[in-house]
């Protein structure tokens, strides 16, 4: 989202500059024009909005008429969590005018620094909009309602009730239902906190804005007020009023243009499915999450990343709807037809990609880049060929396996807290090279490959792809274990986001042009870290990381676990910097960049050759199929905790896409992107979607990466063994790994899943 409002602001900025004759004449009904941006803005169709009012801004006659466009605009761009973008037009709307003109972009620049949790700024701006409009009572209302947003929990209540005072005075105009609606809105959740008095506070203004929108003739307004209605009658347990109250919101909206309450009935639907759900009707409540679970798809380019209170909608409502869909498909199927049994199983797995899709795009904070790749696979997979879907409820694990064959279904009866709990333990056993990891790879060898091992056989797969879920993400599953093999003696194992994700053509093996870089001695990104890693990497209880043990303590590892806690006073600046440069050294990059200068055909960028302004140098000749980086990358819990490093700055995954942005890349993306020094943050189970996030913004069909830090010389090794397999080996991706990794596992040096099992190919496995 943020980067389709930034380009919209581009596109009006340099239409802006060009000479009066050769700009497009305005037409005759600009005002029009801006208008309906408003009501597409209104209506909840924010991209639509942002092209139309992008355009208004181009086209307007006159300054005033630009100000007012740009303040539209900046209003669009603050929905969708462009808040570069909309304070820039928010401050010349606020600028250009005065009066209420100006108090109402206070209070816009006030909601912009409250999502930027600024509570102080955001009180300023919003008695700034007091101050100047004293006798406007639209912003007097909407000042103090956002006031009272921000106040403590002990004083919100009486400064609802000043607000409910001053509505009251202002009697039964419905131009007032909004405001009776927010402060209903602000009270239920005052009474969620136990603030019972704030329950009746909350009923009495929801259901005056029910009565003055309907007054009105504001359909939306009525449809929302009986939405929050039914959900204080949730909140109550009183499930019967709840539905009943749910249908005739339903019904009203019924006779709604859909666009324009799009987000309402999602809502709607999903609060449906849960009541009938807890009254034993499973087969409506299944109704009601497939009609939520449409509206979803028909508008999610519009369902900004985060709220305005800064929730994650892919947490608060798009993965509780996806999950409760894929729960209800999936229980008593085996009581089904095999027809039914057959389209469920097909709904459930669409709703998995659909998970993995929105979980994606939350960890990135954008849904252009995932769903410019969306389509994925569109044939049917290749004969020895597998698909494993585990998908963690709390009270059982479902899996899924996809084959040419069609689906099949298996349930084991282990809950969500017990699987995390053996997948963490697992991960930390094998990242510290702890010995005894047997029983635990044995246990999650019984929950997730041998439940459809006999399937395998049968089938003749050779080549497991695994969709990962959660903690399940933690652990490289070619380390699970059977009582006799590994599970990488029996298959080449590789994952994948989602396969509507994943471009799952065949290589073209006599194309294998490499970018290779390394990092073996540091150079002026030291001086850049400070901000970067203080919280996710210097500090180790942000990345949940402990003691490091067993074999991770006696070998030279590819690691920043070597960095003090804290930074020294500035004073000692200097000695902190070439601490830094000595601590994370990579010797072993060298000897990997001229192992591989014999294997891959291509340049090799090696410390000060690799600079930010040379990759993208090299980048848009578009002659390479593989970039293979040999530096640390860091994998926190957002993309913005996520970067890896080159030997003059950091690049973060969100760079990656301006960066690689060559028309050729554009036209052909690369092979793989290879990070053979990267990790990702313990216990943390969104860090590794770092790595999928890097191949998106690469647009790398797949990425090589290790989920801890790897031993130097088994990195060195691997790697040697794994490209001779895809450049003159005639080996997939997933099969020259699978052999690396084996090549390991035969070394008496190399043996225990610590040096090998960490490697993990995501994305297209061919």
């Amino acid at each position: 989202m943020g980067s389709m409002g930034r380009l919209l602001v581009l596109l009006w900025l340099l239409a802006a500059l060009l000479p009066g004759p050769l700009r497009a004449q305005p037409p005759a009904d600009w005002e029009s024009l801006l208008a309906e941006g408003v009501a597409q803005r209104n209506r909840g169709q924010l991209q639509r909005s942002l092209e139309i009012l992008a355009a208004a801004v181009e086209r307007a006659p006159d300054g005033a008429s630009r100000s007012r466009a740009e303040g539209e605009l900046g209003i669009g761009l603050l929905q969708v969590r462009d808040l570069a973008g909309a304070e820039t037009l928010l401050q010349r709307a606020y600028a250009a005018h005065d009066g209420s003109g100006r108090a109402r972009y206070a209070l816009y620049l006030g909601n912009l620094a409250q999502s930027r949790q600024q509570k102080v700024q955001a009180e300023e701006r919003y008695r700034e909009a007091q101050r100047l409009a004293p006798q406007d009572a639209d912003i007097q209302l909407s000042a103090g309602l956002n006031l009272a947003r921000l106040a403590p929990d002990g004083q919100r209540l009486a400064a609802l009730k000043a607000v409910s005072g001053r509505l009251a005075g202002l009697g039964d105009d419905p131009r007032w239902a909004r405001q009776h609606l927010n402060l209903g809105h602000q009270a239920r959740q005052l009474a969620l906190l136990g603030q019972t008095p704030a329950l009746e506070l909350a009923f009495a203004h929801a259901d005056k804005a029910r009565r003055l929108a309907a007054a009105g003739g504001d359909g939306r307004g009525e449809v929302e007020a009986h939405d929050v209605l039914a959900q204080m009658y949730e909140d109550q347990g009183r499930g019967a009023d709840a539905l009943n109250l749910g249908r005739h919101a339903l019904a009203l909206a019924g006779r709604l243009e859909a666009a324009a309450v799009a987000d309402l009935l999602i809502a709607l639907e999903w609060r449906q499915a849960r009541l009938l759900r807890a009254a034993g009707d499973d087969e409506a409540a299944l109704a009601a999450y497939m009609r939520a679970v449409t509206r979803i798809e028909a508008v999610r380019q519009d369902i900004p990343i985060e709220y305005e209170d800064g929730r994650s909608s892919f947490r608060a409502t798009l993965e509780p709807i996806y999950l409760g869909y894929a729960d209800l498909l999936l229980r008593r199927l085996d009581a089904q037809p095999a027809g039914v049994q057959a389209a469920r199983l097909q709904a459930a797995v669409e709703a998995i990609e659909l998970i993995r899709q929105t979980e994606l795009q939350d960890f990135l904070g954008d849904r252009c880049s995932v769903e410019a790749v969306q389509g994925g696979i569109s044939r049917g997979l290749p004969a020895g060929t597998a698909v494993l879907y585990p998908l963690v409820f709390a009270d059982r694990l479902e899996l899924l396996l996809k084959t040419g064959a069609g689906i099949e279904r298996r349930s084991v009866p282990v809950g969500a807290a017990a699987l995390r709990k053996a997948a963490l333990e697992f991960a930390d056993t094998l990242r510290n090279g702890l010995p005894d990891h047997r029983p635990q790879a044995r246990q999650l060898d019984q929950w997730l490959l041998a439940p459809f091992s006999p399937t395998l056989r049968q089938r003749g797969v050779d080549a497991l792809v695994v969709v990962p879920d959660g903690a399940l993400r933690l652990i490289p599953l070619a380390a699970l274990h059977d009582g006799e093999t590994y599970a990488i003696e029996r298959y080449a194992v590789s994952l994948v986001t989602g396969l509507s994700l994943t471009n799952a053509a065949s290589a073209e093996k006599s194309d294998s042009r490499a970018l290779v870089m390394g990092m073996a001695e540091p150079g002026p990104v030291v001086g850049k870290l400070d901000r970067a890693m203080t919280d996710q990497v210097l500090n180790p209880g942000s990345r949940g990381a402990t003691s490091t043990r067993g074999l991770a303590a006696t070998r030279t590892l590819r690691s920043v676990r070597g960095l003090p806690d804290e930074a020294p006073p500035s004073a000692d600046r200097l000695r902190q910097l070439d601490d830094w440069r000595t601590r994370l050294a990579l010797p072993g990059v060298r000897d990997e960049i001229q192992a591989l200068a014999g294997i891959l055909p291509g340049a090799n960028l090696l410390d000060a050759d690799f600079t930010l302004g040379r990759l993208r140098q090299e980048a848009e000749t578009g002659d390479y199929r593989i970039v293979h980086i040999a530096s640390h990358g860091i994998f926190g819990g957002s993309a913005d905790s996520s970067f890896i490093m080159a030997y003059d700055d950091l690049l973060k995954v969100n760079d990656l896409q301006a960066l690689l942005r060559s028309r050729k890349l554009q036209e052909t993306p690369l092979e793989l992107l290879t990070l053979s020094a990267c990790e990702t943050a313990e216990g943390n189970d969104r860090a590794p979607l770092g790595i999928s996030g890097a191949a998106i913004k690469a647009r790398a069909k797949s990425v090589l990466g290790t989920l801890w830090p790897v031993e130097d010389n088994a990195a060195k090794t691997l790697m040697q063994q794994f490209y001779r397999g895809i450049s003159g080996g005639g080996l997939s991706k997933a099969q020259a790994l699978r052999q690396a990794q084996l090549g390991l596992l035969k070394n008496d040096e190399f043996r225990d899943p610590f040096y090998w099992a960490p490697f993990v190919l995501i994305g297209n496995w061919q």
